[in-house]
């Protein structure tokens, strides 16, 4: 990682550079050892082959001081006159300068080498903390919680302590600390003076809201003692972070690179942030959108659909509100059936659409319990109107149900509504219960003509049943607003299951799957199994 390194003491100097001096020490034995069987210039040569090779260790100022040393030991050692600084022949002076020139450019050239070998390392390092990072962020389910990441990252760039001030939605008009999260929790925790934390949470909203830098090396606010640095996104800020400067970091550091690495993870989240602000808010569109046209449907649905049903109530109650001395027994019990028949289409419209608009709200509750297959399918076929065409075909032991068995109920009458009104008067209609693998299949099956290929998927959208008539039924007896197998699909979508719609010429058959659920323990085991416990 980036980190700014402080002043290392002289023992860790020492411990660092040791093999520098240890070629120095064996470059000058190897030199007296060979003075008087080699020449002066290969002597020379022994040494910058050793000024050379300790400069691969050596800081810059070490190996430049040991290399104006180690000339000045050469002549005062090897050089004649021995024992003095002096030179007497011309050549000798320039091998010397010719030494030191070349110690210096070798410190000079090797030193630089290191300097750019340590700054690719960072950059690498960096680089790679950037990449894990954003993995990090793309994995979470939220980029508020990948926050105690950021922390550690930041703290390892900038060896200071760090806080962090992110937004949970929308930049409230005002200072709210509801609206953020602050990490840690408590700026100052080692301190009391309360005057510095408002100090620095003014700093934190202030840069949060400018979207600059501030304090030292921003130019901004330069005799500030902390550094602020924004989290921001692409159109908008999101958070800041603090880097204290209060534990000993000088302000140098605050120019450093470790700043710039330190921008671009806050960058890398305000980024995320807004992704995930644009997320919500389309999502929250997207929900309004849906919920406004749903209303926009049922508005069109009551003001069309309902109409010509309570036309037939008004006019047959007219009827017999103002000609009831005129009419005979037959025709008041025909205005009346009219009424009872228009008024329980109005009921099931009315249920539907209530229903409808339920289930695609946001965040539904179902009321669920334990139900039995058996008794739900028997108290829909005793309220059918026509039940002497139902065929029951239930299997033995069927598992409890766990359902809302209104919405289930409900299921039920718009298929069996369904499959009257769509096939031969005088074929039979069969409801059949089986538990399968994974799922219970209530199954409604008919003798009608079936349904073409093109409209199978276009008859569960709401409001489409116009489009779906082409199947030779009278307008008479298809009347209705094309809710009820919606309605059955999101009844089966909201339970966790699923409708399957399988159609021939010879009829057609509505599959709803139901999830098993683990079954609850019956109250006589339970007992059973106290008594034997006791």
């Amino acid at each position: 990682m980036n980190k700014i390194i402080p002043a290392l003491p002289a023992a860790s100097l020492f411990a660092r550079q040791w093999p520098g001096l240890l070629l120095w020490a064996l470059g000058w034995v190897c030199m007296l050892l060979l003075d008087g069987r080699l020449g002066l210039s290969s002597l020379a040569m022994l040494l910058v082959l050793t000024a050379a090779l300790a400069a691969v260790w050596l800081r810059l100022q070490w190996s430049l001081l040991l290399g104006l040393m180690a000339v000045l030991a050469f002549n005062w050692l090897f050089v004649e006159p021995r024992g003095t600084f002096a030179i007497d022949l011309q050549q000798d002076a320039i091998l010397l300068l010719v030494m030191l020139a070349v110690s210096v450019l070798v410190a000079t050239l090797m030193s630089a080498l290191r300097d750019y070998a340590l700054q690719v390392e960072r950059q690498a390092l960096a680089i790679t903390d950037l990449r894990d990072f954003g993995e990090v962020l793309r994995d979470a389910d939220s980029a508020l919680d990948c926050l105690p990441q950021l922390q550690q990252l930041l703290m390892d760039a900038t060896a200071t302590d760090v806080t962090i001030l992110a937004l949970k939605e929308a930049l409230p008009a005002e200072d709210d600390m509801t609206q953020v999260v602050l990490l840690p929790a408590t700026l100052l925790p080692n301190e009391t003076d309360k005057r510095t934390e408002r100090e620095q949470l003014s700093g934190l909203w202030h840069c949060l809201r400018s979207g600059h830098a501030l304090g030292p090396g921003s130019g901004r606010y330069q005799t500030l003692v902390d550094r602020y640095l924004p989290l921001r996104g692409r159109h908008a800020h999101y958070g800041a972070v603090l880097l204290h400067g209060n534990n000993g970091v000088s302000s140098e550091s605050f120019n450093s690179e470790a700043m710039m690495q330190a921008q671009a993870l806050c960058d890398q989240l305000g980024t995320a942030l807004e992704r995930q602000h644009w997320q919500q808010q389309q999502e929250l569109s997207g929900q309004r959108a849906k919920e406004l046209t749903l209303r926009a449907t049922l508005l069109t649905a009551i003001a069309h659909d309902y109409r010509t049903p309570l036309a037939t109530i008004l006019g047959a109650a007219s009827t017999l509100n103002e000609q009831d001395d005129r009419l005979n027994h037959h025709q008041r019990q025909q205005l009346a059936q009219r009424i009872v028949d228009e008024s329980t289409r109005l009921r099931q419209l009315t249920n539907n659409i209530l229903q409808l608009a339920r289930l695609d709200a946001h965040g539904v509750q179902l009321q669920c319990d334990w139900q039995s297959a058996e008794e739900l399918v028997g108290s829909v076929v005793q309220r059918f109107s026509q039940a002497q065409r139902i065929q029951l075909a239930l299997a033995p032991h069927l598992p409890l149900l766990w359902c809302d068995a209104l919405l289930v109920s409900q299921l039920l009458d718009n298929l069996l509504e369904n499959a009257c009104k769509y096939s031969p008067a005088a074929s039979p209609i069969q409801i059949s219960v089986r538990s399968e693998a994974r799922a219970v299949l209530l199954a409604v099956r008919d003798a009608g003509p079936g349904i073409p290929e093109a409209l199978q998927q276009i008859i569960f959208q709401p409001f489409r049943q116009g489009e779906a008539l082409a199947l030779g039924v009278d307008a008479a007896r298809r009347a209705g607003v094309g809710l009820g197998l919606a309605l059955c699909r999101s009844v089966a979508s909201v339970h966790g299951g699923e409708l399957r719609l399988h159609s021939s010429p010879r009829g057609t058959c509505f599959e709803f799957l139901l999830p098993h659920k683990p079954q609850p323990v019956p109250p006589a085991a339970i007992a059973s199994h106290s008594e034997n416990g006791n």
